[in-house]
């Protein structure tokens, strides 16, 4: 399972941020927040979405030795910095002393409920 993004049909409202945040803290802090936008407000490119690719070799755990865990993958918080610098794709967050991973909301992401276009799709890989 993972979200795919559509990025052309992202308007930057913001609303998958808002929703994770919520969901996943209690209350809105953008910064807390498992997906991010990148907002290109100064070219033609749209805007776009950024959260964990759910990879099926998580390349965020390769300087521990580990290419997979369970365990891990299911859970919001995490405590090893390193994982930030691992991803690959810039996906996974910092947030105060912790770092932020998408969980997919234990199989229902917020993120997707609350996208308003359709650009955030859950789907079964």
């Amino acid at each position: 399972m993972k979200i795919k993004i559509i990025k052309e049909k992202c308007t930057g409202c913001l609303l998958c941020e808002v929703s994770c945040s919520i969901s996943n803290l209690g209350f809105v802090d953008r910064n807390g927040s498992a997906i991010r936008v990148e907002i290109n407000d100064l070219s033609i490119d749209p805007h776009e979405p950024v959260v964990c690719r759910q990879c099926k070799k998580m390349n965020c755990l390769k300087s521990e030795g580990k290419d997979f865990d369970e365990a891990e993958r299911n859970k919001f918080f995490w405590e090893n910095f390193k994982r930030v610098e691992d991803c690959p794709f810039n996906a996974i967050f910092e947030y105060n002393d912790k770092v932020v991973h998408c969980w997919l909301c234990g199989g229902e992401p917020e993120c997707v409920k609350s996208c308003p276009t359709g650009a955030l799709v859950f789907e079964n890989d």
